[in-house]
């Protein structure tokens, strides 16, 4: 049986080889027979192409048989390999040769209708004695309440910037729409510093003034605690006239505190104390998941500003949790499609916040916005050249003649900023820097660097430089909450000249009167850059941008510049001879930052060994040891606490990489 098995095996695997065989042959007789008909047709095609070309009908034939020798040799080639690719007959298929190539052309982007056309806003802004008309003046004003008024020039604001007086009135609009009919989701992309805050917050103050029972009715959502209290402050100040409560929740509050801030329990029931909440995204998951009672069903308002920063990070999956809470009978905030009939309309329209997305930075990719499900959005943007630039999107098919996708990848800034960049070596940069200030008399100026390391020794070196004439602080990660809002409020008061500091500072946080952004770390992506320079020139104000490079980080910088649809081309040169002027108190500078490194890997490591024995000792148990022994431990824990605290110390905090990498934009 054995022996039968195997033959049978044997001989059923001949007859498959036969048979792949004797396919492979036809084949191969198929393609053999192609390419003679082919040859035998360009042979007979020869003598009537050389009549219409030429008198002489021999020199054109000894020409075609030259240049038709390499073609069969090819052929005969193809043969002896076995080629089967190269018939046409093959099942139908299409040779596809060297002549059907075709030379496509660029896809033009296609955005939605919202996005395409966008109601474009002036960002010219004139001050107040340039203003020759009084359009923006609050008297003339009919949408604003007399207690918005008055809260507006306690905050010293006598008129309204372009983009409020386009956006405060279309948000009081559409709310004035009787139901069914919803809000218009909005989404509004200006550069910094043109008055973004008041926008939302003055629509969203009068609307909510008239309410009878204290809910959660709006909600900010911010990326940074700084920039939070910020904008509460400017709602704080609005409520001041009216019946409502704004809160901040941030980090720079303990838990308990703010949850007795936010809920009040009465005879077993839970009433909200506030009515617009500004919160960032970890703190707001926070208190959901942890305070009793706290409830956002009764939400109207999601202002979502910086929306890039948020949207691009996950932030706790921040809006997940947020949909939960307000999900009744089904998802309103993700993966719904619009309404489009009446009783959606009807079912939808007192469940669903009015979300209002702002930042200076937009995503215009349609896939990251879509993540929202925005209810027909409207647009709000800026054009720096001409407030009609956008016009010619209004026939879209016919008259489309440049790039949907690349005008709006660009960015604008303000029309008062004056951009330059200043060339100079690598080892020279923090000489460059401070020849720089001292030349121009810079008194008030921020110095953006990569990384927290950076700041604290850039920080340390000029302070060295400077000595008791110009005064700079650092603010970056290696401070605490309460040392950087100190830090922060003696720059404000004018007790120190300039701030080292990360990008943590370059989102939208209003610093008054500074007139120089310096980048002594050129950005790694455009949007660092805009949010940087967007520091100074706030308000029409003028103000000035600076970014020192070296030759490599020139080319990468500008290579980002042209990809958004910007350039610099103003030079600020540097001070001749600054490396011979400065030669010695630079390298005292740099023994000293040396030193103070050395000193502080030195204390990190005893700081380390005390907490090791602090831990130690308290976990010892003293029931069976001497009065003495007792004694020397508690001296021992005494020690460890009147240690010096880490902030003393340079940060460690380093950046990835220390090289320019530029991160591809998917904006």
């Amino acid at each position: 049986m054995e022996l039968f098995a195997i033959n049978r095996f044997t001989l059923k695997q001949e007859n498959e080889e036969k048979k792949e065989n004797e396919i492979l042959e036809k084949l191969q007789h198929k393609v053999k027979k192609a390419k003679r008909r082919r040859v035998e047709e360009n042979e007979k095609k020869l003598p009537i192409e050389s009549t219409v070309d030429e008198p002489s009908p021999v020199n054109d034939l000894t020409e075609e048989k030259i240049d038709f020798s390499p073609s069969l040799e090819i052929a005969a080639e193809n043969e002896k390999n076995g080629d089967l690719l190269q018939s046409d007959e093959l099942n139908g298929f299409e040779i596809l040769g060297q002549n059907n190539v075709t030379k496509v052309g660029k896809n033009s982007m296609v955005l939605p209708g919202w996005l395409a056309r966008p109601e474009v806003v002036p960002i010219a802004i004139a001050t107040a004695d340039q203003s020759i008309d009084r359009e923006g003046d609050l008297s003339t004003i009919p949408y604003l309440t007399p207690y918005v008024r008055k809260a507006l020039k306690e905050l010293n604001i006598n008129r309204l910037f372009p983009i409020q007086k386009a956006v405060i009135p279309w948000i009081l609009d559409a709310h004035s729409k009787p139901p069914p009919f919803r809000p218009r989701d909005l989404c509004v992309s200006m550069p910094t510093g043109s008055g973004k805050t008041l926008s939302f917050a003055i629509p969203i103050v009068q609307l909510l003034a008239n309410r009878v029972q204290r809910k959660i009715r709006a909600l900010v959502i911010l990326p940074v605690a700084e920039l939070a209290v910020q904008v509460f402050r400017v709602f704080k100040k609005l409520c001041e006239q009216t019946d409502l409560s704004a809160c901040l929740l941030s980090k720079q509050t303990p838990l308990h505190v703010e949850q007795t801030k936010l809920i009040d329990l009465y005879k077993g029931e839970y009433y909200s104390k506030v009515d617009i909440l500004i919160t960032t995204p970890g703190r707001l998951v926070e208190h959901l998941h942890s305070t009793k009672g706290f409830c956002l069903k009764s939400l109207q308002f999601l202002i979502i500003d910086e929306a890039d920063r948020i949207m691009s990070d996950v932030f706790q999956n921040w809006l997940h949790h947020l949909n939960a809470q307000i999900r009744v009978t089904s998802t309103h905030l993700l993966a719904r499609t619009a309404p489009l009939c009446y009783s959606e309309l009807e079912l939808t329209h007192s469940k669903t916040p009015h979300k209002l997305l702002f930042s200076a930075t937009l995503s215009k990719d349609p896939e990251k916005l879509q993540y929202l499900e925005l209810f027909q959005p409207k647009l709000f943007t800026s054009s720096a050249d001409n407030v009609n630039a956008f016009e010619y999107f209004a026939d879209v098919s016919s008259k489309l003649e440049t790039d949907v996708g690349e005008q709006f990848s660009r960015y604008t800034v303000p029309a008062e900023l004056t951009e330059k960049y200043c060339l100079t070596e690598s080892r020279l940069k923090p000489l460059t820097l401070f020849a720089l200030i001292m030349e121009h008399k810079w008194s008030r100026f921020l110095c953006f660097t990569n990384s927290a390391q950076s700041s604290g020794r850039l920080s340390f070196v000029l302070n060295k430089l400077f000595g008791n004439r110009v005064k700079v602080g650092e603010l970056s990660a290696s401070l605490n909450a309460k040392e950087r809002s100190k830090m922060l409020s003696s720059f404000i008061r004018g007790k120190i000249n300039g701030l080292v500091c990360t990008d943590a500072l370059a989102r939208g946080i209003d610093i008054p009167q500074v007139d120089i952004v310096i980048s002594y770390d050129p950005p790694r992506h455009i949007k660092t850059y805009i949010h940087r320079i967007g520091r100074t020139a706030r308000a029409g104000r003028p103000g000035t941008a600076i970014t020192l490079l070296n030759q490599k980080e020139w080319s990468d910088f500008n290579q980002i510049l042209k990809e958004s649809g910007k350039g610099i081309t103003d030079e600020l040169l540097a001070p001749i001879n600054i490396e011979t002027t400065h030669a010695n108190e630079y390298s005292a500078a740099l023994t000293a930052l040396r030193a103070k490194i050395t000193t502080n890997s030195r204390l990190r490591i005893l700081q380390k060994e005390r907490m090791k024995e602090k831990a130690l000792l308290a976990t010892t148990d003293t029931a069976g040891m001497t009065l003495m022994e007792k004694l020397q431990v508690q001296a021992t824990v005494q020690v460890h606490n009147k240690a010096p605290s880490k902030s003393s110390l340079l940060s460690e905090k380093k950046n990835p990489s220390k090289m320019f990498k530029r991160r591809k934009q998917k904006e």
